[in-house]
């Protein structure tokens, strides 16, 4: 079995955040000024405002520098640090010379300012994943190569085992019945908040099917990750391919914004663990056969069988003996973790002591050990919590609040834990936005990007994209109206018509200003997947009234979005000098589009010169003499 060097996963990885990262800057750049400009969702204006002189005793500290020293508005001033997000990781690509701790770390902090700023928009679990992957990265990538890079995989192996752990059991420990009776994914494919086409056809899978998907996923994600630290290869190969697929099928079903793809990236770091010197084969052998005993006969399921009819699954546990289970891997893990880490350690230190270059090799060891180890013990703290006992003595603990809060603050201690809850039995709730020329009609729907509206409308692949908007509008149809004000601002520029809103709409049937937008109403659709032999994808039956008629003048929303700051009438401290004004006038004119023509004209620069070289080489081998 081919085995990958330290150089070759460490590059891998360096490679594969990059891409995520320019794929997160390039995601959301094109929605800032519909979100979070001064016309826009949720403006970021009002975030700035600070009478503190020290600028990093207020909000999003290098936001407020960026515009000061190019004198831009907060919008621009976001789109500006996006776009050097996306041509810092786009470059590094290039120039691999550029992937360095420096370079990640200014990445994380670009990307930081725009987490802050987005409020409801940007606080999904992939946008604090990546935060915390990217100071993982950041130290693997150091300033050089050497024996500390083991000790740095490791850590990001770490982080692995706890993603995945907290994943597969805040399923169980939510006590949602759906995940207990292994019936949620009956729901899930239909109700998630961005379904894909094939996930159109898991739902239509046999029952017994997802039922044991729910058991394979469980098994990797709360039985298994213990697995992923031992040091033998064809164990940890295994683990790979397994989890591997588990993440691949998770991508063509689910559209999870760049959570999983992140994850892809980063599961290459459980090829490179200390090995056993002798007896590799043997020792997998045993691994296995103990893996298969305890599925077949400690498996803490039964399968039911009935004649005429398929098997079915339940779990053999209650949520007691899952408590006792969840303590018993948490203290497994973490004494694997403690034990791994230490042998790690102590395997970089050997190998820097047999190098050439001893000090500075010790120094990047003591380095990165040292950091690994503090972000390794910052992470049990969210790790731990999961046992109802423990979480008790941690915030009875005020030591250890202080520093959990800390690490939580900077996002490097995150708890994860993906659709603990099946909200879906009875469909999915769908909120269905109509506009009016006038109060009696014609009403016409309003359709969004990604969003089911339409019942002919198909399911669409977006990730890694992540359409904010769309995703936001299905956690509000769990809702209401006045708990969401991001919804009563939308409504209100759809109205007023305001450009950068309406261009995160796909279908705004108003944009003939002879006859505006004048009423605006929104009623509760309950949706569900249409059969397979059905021409549409969907059927939906109306539940309620989400929202009354409102008139373009609402008075009352007009001032329940100004208490909001959401309708701005304070001038700003930071206004649009001329480079500002030229960002945003180009923005507007190619419609959102300006980082594709962007691209295009730099890459057809670049062309054009590669084209020249190639046609007169002389003309350039004299400029370089030169």
């Amino acid at each position: 079995m081919p085995i990958l060097s330290t150089s070759r996963i460490k590059y891998t990885i360096l490679y594969g955040q990059l891409f995520i990262i320019l794929v997160a800057f390039s995601s959301i750049y094109p929605q800032i000024h519909g979100l979070f400009g001064e016309r826009g969702l949720q403006p970021v204006a009002p975030m700035l405002e600070c009478e503190e002189e020290n600028i990093f005793q207020c909000r999003l500290p290098l936001l407020r520098f960026t515009c000061n020293l190019l004198h831009l508005s907060p919008s621009v001033g976001l789109q500006v640090l996006c776009f050097i997000g996306i041509c810092l990781s786009a470059y590094s690509i290039v120039k691999p010379r550029w992937q360095n701790m420096a370079i990640f770390l200014i990445l994380y902090f670009l990307y930081r300012t725009i987490y802050e700023a987005g409020g409801v928009f940007m606080y999904y679990q992939w946008d604090a994943f990546l935060l915390e992957s990217t100071v993982y990265v950041a130290i693997l990538a150091f300033f050089r190569d050497g024996p500390a890079d083991i000790v740095a995989i490791f850590g990001i192996v770490v982080l692995i085992v706890r993603v995945t752990f907290m994943t597969g059991a805040t399923k169980l420990l939510s006590k949602c019945p759906e995940w207990w009776s292994l019936n949620a994914l009956d729901y899930h494919f239909e109700s998630q908040p961005m379904p894909t086409p094939l996930s159109f056809y898991a739902h239509h899978f046999p029952s017994f099917l997802k039922q044991a998907a729910t058991l394979a996923t469980f098994c990797f994600e709360i039985a298994l990750p213990c697995m992923y630290m031992i040091p033998v290869i064809h164990v940890r190969y295994v683990m790979f391919f397994g989890q591997f697929l588990l993440t691949t099928l998770t991508i063509l079903t689910t559209n999870n914004g760049f959570m999983n793809y992140n994850v892809l990236v980063l599961l290459v770091s459980m090829l490179e663990i200390p090995r056993v010197p002798q007896g590799e084969p043997f020792l997998s052998m045993l691994i296995f056969a103990r893996i298969a005993y305890d599925v077949i006969y400690k498996g803490r399921f039964k399968i039911i069988t009935e004649v005429g009819s398929w098997p079915t699954f339940t779990l053999d546990m209650n949520y007691e003996s899952f408590q006792k289970l969840v303590r018993y891997y948490i203290d497994l893990l973490v004494i694997i973790i403690i034990i791994m880490l230490a042998v790690t350690i102590l395997r970089a230190i050997l190998q820097s002591c047999l190098s050439t270059d001893k000090f500075s090799k010790m120094f990047h060891v003591a380095f990165v050990a040292s950091t690994v180890v503090i972000l390794s013990v910052y992470g049990f703290i969210p790790l731990l919590r999961l046992d109802e006992k423990l979480a008790t003595k941690t915030n009875e603990n005020p030591i250890i609040m202080t520093y959990y809060a800390a690490a939580n603050k900077w996002g490097v201690a995150n708890s994860y834990g993906s659709y603990r809850q099946t909200t879906g039995k009875f469909g999915r709730p769908e909120i269905v936005i109509e506009g009016s020329h006038q109060v009696e009609g014609p009403w016409k729907e309003i359709g969004f990007k990604v969003k089911p509206g339409l019942l002919s409308k198909r399911p669409q692949f977006v990730s890694p994209g992540h359409p904010r908007l769309d995703v936001q509008m299905h956690y509000a149809a769990h809702g209401t109206y006045q708990q969401n004000p991001f919804f009563l601002s939308l409504v209100y520029h759809l109205m007023q018509n305001t450009t950068e809103v309406v261009g995160l709409i796909e279908d705004y049937p108003f944009k003939n200003r002879s006859e505006p937008m004048k009423f605006v109403r929104a009623k509760l659709y309950m949706y569900h997947y249409a059969k397979m032999d059905d021409k549409n994808w969907w059927t939906r039956d109306f539940q309620e009234e989400y929202m009354p008629a409102f008139n373009k003048g609402n008075e009352a929303l007009q001032k329940y979005l100004t208490e909001h700051n959401i309708i701005i009438k304070k001038k700003s401290q930071f206004i649009n000098g001329p480079l500002g004004l030229y960002l945003k006038q180009y923005h507007r004119l190619t419609g959102g589009n300006d980082l594709f023509y962007t691209t295009v004209i730099f890459v057809g620069m670049m062309l054009i010169r590669r084209i020249h070289i190639v046609l007169y080489p002389h003309y350039h081998n004299h400029a370089i003499d030169d």
